[in-house]
């Protein structure tokens, strides 16, 4: 039965992305709704910014209730630029998207770069390979203007270190603990300050936790004591890129981060949580 709920959706994310592409959907420009004070930051890579997948990502932002103020798409300095972008993903800059280039710091190029340069700001993080609710800006807007410094998440998960990540428990909505963790393919608010400052550092992650930057933002909140929480809206998002990612294995992180691997979440959970122990003293 979970494998067939799978392949509608999956079904159901590819019907919309055939109505994106044929007009039916429209996408508004940032800016022609009400908009919270955040900033949506992402990045992608390789065929899905080549073949504009990463795009379907943005318009269900765009298609928000309650708009972002900004929205920044970082890409690889070494792969891309002005002159080589593929024109579907240019376009998005005619709705108001910032496209930026950086340096690859793979999955932390989705917080990082904007975290530099914006260090005062709540931003939201969101995966490049799923649609979106349209509540999630309002529902994630709504849980931060009562808990402002809480981080906060549509899938949030209760961590408990003596079990294997995939059986960790959802975190309850109303509750808030310092070792919940929010999964960055819900959709993550990080508010200013809410991470240890000095393990914003892409070569040290990369030491411990080099495919799971969700599990080093996570350990990054312990040591300042940021609470997580979940949103009331419950964790809502459409793969588009299912199917494709099910044929060509080890097209997404989640083959290798919980499928048994080498280099499991479990694994780098373990590693992260022995630094931040002997750095900080918790954990």
């Amino acid at each position: 039965m979970h494998k067939l709920i799978i392949l509608f959706r999956s079904m159901y994310g590819y019907l919309l992305k055939w109505l994106y592409d044929m007009h039916l959907l429209r996408v508004p420009a940032l800016g022609e709704k009400d908009q919270a004070d955040i900033i949506v930051s992402l990045t992608s890579y390789g065929r899905r910014v080549q073949k504009g997948v990463v795009c379907y990502s943005v318009y269900s932002i765009l298609r928000q209730t309650l708009q972002p103020q900004r929205i920044i798409l970082w890409l690889s300095k070494t792969e891309w630029n002005d002159t080589n972008l593929p024109p579907r993903v240019a376009a998005l800059r005619n709705k108001g998207v910032e496209i930026r280039y950086c340096e690859n710091m793979r999955s932390y190029t989705k917080l990082l770069p904007t975290l530099f340069l914006n260090p005062q700001e709540s931003i939201v993080t969101i995966d490049d390979d799923v649609l979106y609710s349209q509540h999630l800006i309002a529902s994630l807007w709504s849980e931060h203007q009562k808990h402002p410094k809480n981080i906060i998440g549509t899938l949030v998960v209760q961590a408990d270190l003596n079990r294997p990540y995939t059986d960790w428990l959802f975190a309850p909505h109303g509750k808030q603990d310092i070792y919940y963790l929010a999964a960055g393919v819900g959709g993550v608010l990080y508010p200013a300050q809410s991470l240890q400052a000095d393990m914003m550092d892409y070569e040290l992650a990369a030491q411990y936790s080099p495919n799971a930057d969700d599990v080093w933002f996570w350990a990054a909140s312990i040591p300042v004591g940021t609470m997580k929480r979940r949103t009331r809206q419950k964790f809502t998002t459409i793969s588009f890129d299912a199917i494709y990612q099910y044929l060509h294995k080890g097209s997404a992180l989640q083959h290798s981060n919980v499928k048994g691997n080498i280099l499991t979440n479990d694994t780098q959970i373990a590693a992260t949580m022995k630094y931040i122990k002997e750095r900080y003293g918790v954990g």
